[in-house]
């Protein structure tokens, strides 16, 4: 069984080795066929950068190049195995290949360290964790009935799913705050936010976006509304930024209710997450009848979630 894995696993990579290959090198433009046969690999590719994700590589090439042997007598892996993990990703420019056979970091690999600025080894985990394949395998099922694939599942739905899984629940929280750094700083550089005091963030998650525009309006105090899960998980994050003093974590369910006393209120990569009648049902009744002094943004920056 091992060696039938071994086989699929390197006829995979070399497919995607050549359609990579054939993108960026001077050959022209890739074939039709070479275009999909890498969006069809696309689920391969992801799986290897989150195992890498999981075992720490990039974290272990912090100080420098190091063997195979070596990562893998640090990480309790088969030699041979993590070789030819490593030696796949070095060809999509994930890590780099050493003449000496030791393994280094590129830029693409410097961004699955743990706490770098734009770390992206939170977003690897998240999207390959098993709740997130079993409900991409449950797609045909939202396509044929036009219902959620996580009420189909779990009964109901990703977040009670993730009220009982806290680790699954963390790694969401640390994908989401992974997925949207850049664009959090991209907002709060771009936006004019003059004239608000108090700015309500409704479904602020972990707070990454919240304490990034008060970084850059130190007048403005802000206000955290999620599920009190998620809103509790806040509070330590804004509490180490040093906006515990200007920052009320408010737990709730924005169908039910969001937190007044807001001069504008911000809805940032939430809204995905429902099918499209509570998700307008949601805007219509909260976010319209604010008092008309009262600004208010969404934003949206991904698909639906089946």
């Amino acid at each position: 069984m091992a060696y039938a894995i071994s086989w699929i696993h390197v006829c995979a990579c070399k497919r995607v080795r050549r359609a990579y290959h054939d993108r960026v090198s001077g050959t022209g433009a890739e074939t039709a066929t070479t275009t999909l046969a890498r969006l069809i690999s696309g689920a391969q590719v992801a799986r290897m950068i989150s195992v890498a994700a999981e075992l720490g590589i990039a974290d272990l090439l912090a100080d420098g190049p190091r063997t195979s042997d070596d990562l893998a007598a640090v990480t309790e892996t088969h030699p041979p195995s993590l070789f030819r993990l490593l030696r796949a990703l070095a060809s999509l420019g994930i890590f780099a290949a050493e003449r000496d056979g030791r393994f280094g970091l590129t830029p693409l690999a410097d961004l699955l360290r743990t706490g770098v600025t734009g770390s992206m080894r939170g977003l690897a985990l998240f999207q390959n964790d098993a709740w997130y394949w079993q409900v991409y395998r449950e797609l045909p099922y939202s396509v044929r009935t036009g219902q959620p694939a996580t009420e189909y599942l779990w009964g109901d739905g990703l977040f009670g799913y993730f009220a009982s899984h806290p680790e699954a629940a963390e790694l969401f929280d640390s994908g989401m705050a992974s997925r949207h750094a850049e664009t959090n700083a991209a907002l709060a550089n771009a936006y004019d936010f003059s004239g608000i005091d108090t700015l309500v963030d409704v479904g602020g998650g972990n707070g990454s976006l919240l304490a990034t525009i008060l970084a850059s309006h130190p007048n403005m105090n802000g206000i955290l509304f999620d599920l009190p899960r998620v809103a509790e998980g806040a509070t330590g994050r804004l509490a180490q930024a040093g906006f515990a003093q200007r920052c009320q974590i408010v737990g709730g369910d924005f169908f039910d209710s969001v937190p007044a006393g807001g001069d504008a209120y911000i809805v940032s990569n939430v809204l995905h997450d429902w099918q499209d009648q509570p998700a307008a049902g949601f805007t219509l009744a909260r976010i319209a009848p604010l008092p008309s002094r009262t600004g208010a943004g969404v934003l949206e920056g991904q698909p639906a979630t089946t």
